[in-house]
């Protein structure tokens, strides 16, 4: 009659966040517009670190980039993401 451990996460968790490789094996994003799995608590997530940068997710605007790793620019993290990243001015 409960919910499970992620949703309870999720709905009483402070702060979400995630960890992740930023492609999949063969190269395609997996940081992307819209989640096309089913979503224990959509809009929860503040942070996504993967292999090639750390993300916030404000809402509104989006994924905003927060650090990248060395070698690698704002248009080559763009090229390898299926969402629109924004920098903070």
């Amino acid at each position: 009659p409960a919910v499970g451990g992620a949703m309870d996460l999720g709905a009483g968790a402070k702060r979400i966040w995630v960890t992740m490789d930023h492609t999949t094996k063969d190269g395609r994003p997996k940081i992307v517009e819209r989640c096309g799995y089913p979503l224990t608590a959509p809009g929860v997530v503040r942070r996504v670190y993967t292999n090639l940068c750390v993300l916030d997710v404000e809402p509104g605007l989006g994924f905003v980039v927060r650090d990248i790793v060395d070698g690698l620019d704002l248009a080559g993290l763009q090229a390898l993401s299926g969402a629109t990243l924004h920098t903070r001015a």
